[in-house]
Order: structure tokens, then C-alpha cells, then sequence
């Protein structure tokens, strides 16, 4: 990682540990290559020696103070790790490295600009930290029916591959129920200059109530390619969506349209600038209701 990297802080626990550093992210080749030279270290059983100094003579000795905190000039602790480390610590929790044996992290990511933190375990916690993830292993082979661990990759990416078949079959059935949904109600108005019409599906018989946003919006979409002279606006239940054509509406924003429409018709919604969804605060069943 180079000698530009310092340390930004730390925090040992029983049960796991935290270090923060200055560096950009590490990759997943780097993360593993400080594992294997700590577990390294620690298999080495090499014992810690700690020694009281001055400041002075353990910078002399390489010694690294690694934090912004002052120490004391004519006493500091220095703990050494023969061919490995020298630094100045407070406190020390190993009197050999083996006691940090297995050494696994657990997390790396961003605590702020420049900072990185690693979060680890070691010893028993990190046994004990090993065996859940092993149990977890063992539960996911179980339910995606692989016969081994080593198997459960080609589980779950046989897993995936049927996910995302269903949901290409889905949104074709979605883009066919749209084509077909059953208006009750239209009613043609503009919205500043932009001509709109408005239409009101046929509530869902089982559920009179209730609506599908995703049904709504797409039906929208499809009256937006089909019929690009207006602006349309799709209503079932309380969900909302308005689409326009980018083509024959260039300026306008169906974001915008939306909320204009809301002042009228109570809601919350917005969007991008071809399709705005929303919510309205009661079910739309016919155009009546609205107040235009």
C-alpha cells in the first residue's frame, strides 16, 4: 500500500476490532494480502516485547507515533514485534502473535474523505466468527439444493439466471396488461398549454380499492408511444402516473406536470422528465371525482 499510508485511529474489543487508515479503497486482492501476512505474523508465535523508553530514544530505534496524541518526553511504552513492527502503544492485549490467530476481516469501506476502515476479528472470536459463516454456507447450500459447499456458487448463479427469466416474462405480461387495461373514463383538458387527457382504469375486481403502480405507469408509457399528441395522465385506486413523449412535448417535464396537477387533485408524487408517478390521498373511480 505504500509508506504514504498512516494510521487514523483504532478500537479493540473482545469480540472484533477496527483500524482506520489514510489511503484510497482497497481492492478485494489487497484485502486478502493483508490477511495472509497477518495470519503469517501470527503463526510465527513471535512474542511481543514491550519496553519503557524516552521519546527520543524509541524514535531513534524506529519506533512509529502514529497518532496526533502527545506523549510524554522522558516516558513513552514502545512495544516491538521483532521483524515485523515498532511502535509506541498504550496498551498491548498478546504477549505472542499467535494469540491473533486466524486474523479475518470482516468489512472495508469509507469513514470519511481519504479515511478508510477495516473491521476484523481475531483468535476466538474470529474461530467462532468462521464457523457462523460456515453454518450460513451450509444453510444456503441446503436451500438451494447443493449437494456441496462447493457447489453453491453454480446454485446461485443457476438461481439468478431463473430470476431473471420470470422477471422479463413478468414485465412482458406487465406491457400486455397494460396494452389491454379497461378504461372506465377519459376526459381531455390541458395542463398549462400542454394538451392532456386523462384516463381512469377499471379498479382490480378482487380488491375495488387497491391498485398496481407499476400497471398504472406502464399503462401510461403505452399511451405515451401510441399516442404521442397529448400528455396522458393514468389513474386506477389512488396511484397515479403521467407520461409525455419527449418528442412532440420537448419542453416539457413530466415532473413538473404532475405536481401542477396535484395543486388540484391532492397527492404527493414526482419523476423524471418522460414518466412522473405519484400517490393520491383517495381513490380515483371515475372522473367526476376529480375536481377539474
Amino acid at each position: 500500500m505504500g509508506d504514504t499510508v498512516t494510521q487514523a485511529g483504532s478500537l479493540v474489543r473482545p469480540d472484533s476490532l477496527r483500524f482506520d487508515f489514510t489511503s484510497t479503497a482497497l481492492s478485494d486482492d489487497q484485502l486478502r494480502e493483508v490477511e495472509r501476512l497477518a495470519n503469517r505474523f501470527a503463526l510465527a508465535s513471535t512474542p511481543v516485547n514491550v519496553t519503557h523508553t524516552t521519546l527520543e530514544a524509541a524514535k531513534e530505534q524506529g519506533a512509529m507515533a502514529l497518532f496526533t496524541e502527545k506523549y510524554q518526553a522522558d516516558n513513552v511504552r514502545m512495544v516491538r514485534v521483532p521483524n515485523v513492527s515498532v511502535e509506541l502503544c498504550s496498551g498491548t492485549h498478546l504477549r505472542t502473535t499467535r494469540g491473533v490467530f486466524p486474523f479475518q476481516i470482516t468489512s472495508e469501506g469509507s469513514v470519511g474523505a481519504g479515511t478508510r476502515r477495516i473491521d476484523a476479528v481475531a483468535g476466538v472470536a474470529a474461530s467462532k466468527w468462521l464457523q457462523q459463516q460456515f453454518e450460513y454456507a451450509q444453510n444456503a447450500a441446503h436451500i438451494l439444493n447443493a449437494k456441496q459447499l462447493s457447489k453453491l456458487c453454480d446454485a446461485v448463479h443457476r438461481l439468478n439466471d431463473t430470476n431473471k427469466t420470470l422477471r422479463s416474462d413478468a414485465a412482458k405480461w406487465l406491457r400486455v396488461a397494460a396494452a389491454n387495461a379497461q378504461t372506465v373514463a377519459t376526459h381531455a383538458t390541458t395542463l398549462g398549454s400542454v394538451p392532456t387527457v386523462i384516463h381512469i382504469l377499471a379498479p382490480e375486481s378482487s380488491a375495488p380499492h387497491t391498485s398496481d403502480a407499476r400497471l398504472v405507469a406502464e399503462r401510461a408509457c403505452h399511451l405515451r408511444d401510441t399516442q404521442p399528441q397529448n400528455v396522458h395522465v393514468v389513474i386506477q385506486g389512488t396511484h397515479i402516473a403521467l407520461a409525455v413523449n419527449p418528442i412532440s412535448f420537448p419542453d416539457a417535464q413530466a415532473g413538473a406536470l404532475l405536481r401542477e396537477l396535484l395543486k388540484k387533485l391532492p397527492g404527493k408524487g414526482g419523476g423524471q422528465g418522460v414518466l412522473a408517478q405519484g400517490r393520491l390521498k383517495s381513490a380515483v373511480t371515475d372522473i367526476h371525482m376529480l375536481p377539474l
